[in-house]
C-alpha cells in the first residue's frame, strides 16, 4: 500500500532576521513555511520551530475505528462491530494510517495516544 505523507506547516519565530533567514532557508521545500509574529518565542529562546501536520482531524468514526484497532482488533471484526463492510473497515484504516503519518497499525494506535486522540 503506498502511504502518501501530508506536508507539514512549519511556523518559524526568530528575533535575529539573519537567523530567521537561515532557518527558513534550510526548512525551505519541507513543508509549507509560515513567520509568525514579532519573532520572539514565549519563553525568550532566541529562535523557535513549530511543525504541525496539516491532516491530523479524524473523523468521528475515524476516531471510532482507531479506538477498535487499539483493542487489537481485524478489519472484519471492526466492520462486524460497527456493521459495515470489511472493505469499508480497510478503507478507514488506511485513512487512518495517512492522517497519522503512521506505516502500520500499531504505530497509527501509538500516534492517536501520544496525540491525545484516544485514551490508554
Amino acid at each position: 500500500m503506498n502511504v502518501t505523507r501530508a506536508q507539514p506547516r512549519i511556523v518559524v519565530r526568530a528575533r535575529d532576521p539573519v537567523l530567521r533567514s537561515l532557518i527558513l532557508e534550510r526548512l525551505s521545500g519541507l513543508g509549507d513555511l509560515t513567520e509568525e509574529g514579532d519573532g520572539t518565542a514565549a519563553d525568550g529562546r532566541d529562535a523557535l520551530v513549530v511543525a504541525t501536520r496539516s491532516e491530523t482531524s479524524l473523523t468521528p468514526r475515524e476516531t471510532e475505528v482507531l479506538e477498535l484497532l487499539a483493542q487489537g482488533m481485524a478489519n472484519k471484526e471492526i466492520a462486524t462491530r460497527l456493521s459495515f463492510s470489511t472493505h469499508t473497515a480497510k478503507f478507514h484504516v488506511e485513512s487512518l494510517l495517512r492522517k497519522l503519518d503512521a506505516v502500520n497499525r500499531a504505530e497509527a494506535v501509538r500516534e492517536g495516544i501520544r496525540r491525545g486522540l484516544i485514551g490508554v
